[in-house]
């Protein structure tokens, strides 16, 4: 059983070793030569183009950062693949972006799946990741026993879009708790506590957050390289989510303030640093 990932970052690199973990051939692309060999290393094959190899592979997927590159890749692979092929697209986008993608698919007989995650790079690797799965349940049910290789759990949502729709959500959740977190430990160190006193509180706590548990720890040691998940993925998230929030007429004031501490981090946290590094908003007095 083979599998191609096109993109190997944090995420497609991750979902690679764990599928070759679990005995999968895997094809991968990245134009990063880096990326490429962390593929050979881990005993998969990489490749330099998008070519006919993709025809071999029983799933594709898509773990691709920058909308234009998602428009790039989807429509190649129209000029590639061949009927009834699956590929999963499993970052976050805009709904048009994800049907512009679905369109190009649909064009060569191939179908998209809406299949975005929740979890951090380091997540990924060790599959602890929840997968938002939407669009026709065959072709779901065909590569679902692949996605025990690298999520800890699947939620078929139906209707492709509503991976997306949960998505968002999720990413909702996670910002706003990112930033809880930083004020929640600001305030803490103000009142003179150590900050793995405030960190094991919260841990073990009522107020325990996933986000919290992953994220203070960085926060405390100014530890944001490497980024599991780096601060242009935030703005990008929180972009599309601002825009979908929107379009519902939805009333977030707790979002809408999330949004601001990040858009403050932009001009003053570089690109690199992990999301986490919202606290650095609180650290350095940079918000009033």
């Amino acid at each position: 059983m083979s599998v191609g990932i096109i993109g190997l970052g944090a995420m497609g690199g991750a979902y690679a070793r764990n599928l070759l973990a679990g005995g999968i051939t895997v094809h991968g692309f990245d134009p990063d030569p880096s990326a490429q060999d962390m593929l050979t290393n881990a005993g998969g094959t990489p490749q330099s183009i998008l070519g006919d190899w993709l025809c071999e592979c029983e799933m594709i997927i898509l773990a691709i950062a920058s909308t234009q590159v998602l428009a790039d890749t989807s429509n190649k692979l129209s000029k590639i693949l061949k009927p009834g092929q699956i590929v999963l697209e499993t970052g976050t986008f805009t709904l048009d972006t994800k049907q512009a993608a679905k369109r190009d698919l649909d064009s060569c007989g191939a179908i998209l799946l809406d299949c975005p995650v929740s979890g951090t790079g380091a997540q990924a690797a060790v599959a602890d990741l929840v997968m938002m799965a939407s669009g026709p349940e065959g072709s779901f049910s065909k590569i679902k026993p692949l996605l025990e290789y690298f999520t800890k759990a699947v939620i078929y949502a139906g209707l492709f879009g509503n991976g997306s729709k949960l998505k968002f959500v999720a990413n909702h959740a996670v910002y706003v708790h990112n930033c809880a977190a930083a004020e929640s430990l600001n305030y803490g160190i103000a009142l003179g506590l150590e900050p793995k006193m405030i960190f094991d509180l919260l841990k073990n706590g009522a107020g325990q957050s996933k986000m919290s548990d992953l994220r203070m720890p960085l926060m405390i040691d100014h530890a944001y390289e490497p980024a599991t998940a780096n601060m242009p993925i935030a703005y990008k998230d929180i972009s599309v989510i601002s825009e979908d929030i929107k379009s519902h007429k939805c009333s977030t004031p707790l979002f809408d303030i999330t949004q601001k501490l990040y858009d403050i981090a932009r001009e003053n946290v570089p690109d690199t640093y992990d999301t986490g590094a919202v606290y650095e908003v609180y650290k350095q007095k940079l918000v009033k």
